[in-house]
């Protein structure tokens, strides 16, 4: 018994050697090959598979084909928003606070809340000035400042920390935009 195998779908056109663009419709063709071998060594017998954007594939360029079908490369990978990296979140805020600089207290705390939010951080106390923290299957715990920090502040500083971890920066709408909107939307009739 002979035993073929056949190639995946290529990723440029047989025909004219482009790649073929993510989403479109290829037409792939089995051609005898005389020079191909199968497993059990019959030379001659093997198949050469060819593939070709549905465009392409006129009669004449499929004609001596053993079978042919049709097929659609893969759709535009979406890569979708990008995670954020609480390795990286736990050392940075690790080394800031060894520095113990003051002006970096806000990015502290900021860093410290979101991975408390992910729970990668466990905030055992707090008071007015500080959070008490431990980082979760450790028992030691450290101190984290907790500064008052205006609401730009914090957006500045939020949008700061998205851009260092090279995440998308979601913009909220301006106050009055919202408000417009709502009131735009509730001026509307309803639909049927």
């Amino acid at each position: 018994m002979a035993v073929w195998k056949l190639q995946r779908l290529a990723r440029k056109s047989a025909l004219t050697g482009e790649p073929f663009p993510p989403d479109s419709e290829v037409v792939t063709a089995l051609f005898g090959e005389e020079e191909e071998e199968t497993e059990d060594r019959v030379k001659g017998s093997g198949f050469v598979r060819k593939d070709f954007l549905a465009s392409e594939a006129t009669d004449e360029l499929l004609a001596g084909a053993w079978c042919t079908w049709r097929t659609r490369t893969a759709p535009a990978k979406d890569d979708g928003p990008k995670r954020f990296d609480l390795g990286m979140a736990r050392e940075f805020l690790q080394r800031l606070l060894a520095e113990g600089r003051e002006d970096r207290a806000a990015v502290c705390l900021t860093l410290a809340l979101l991975l408390a939010r992910k729970r990668r951080l466990i905030v055992t106390d707090q008071d007015a000035d500080t959070l008490t923290a431990r980082w979760p299957k450790e028992k030691d715990t450290f101190t984290v400042p907790a500064p008052q920090v205006s609401e730009a502040e914090a957006e500045t500083l939020q949008q700061d920390l998205m851009r260092l971890f090279d995440m998308e920066v979601v913009e909220s709408p301006a106050p009055n935009e919202a408000e417009e909107s709502e009131a735009a939307s509730e001026d509307e009739p309803a639909a049927d």
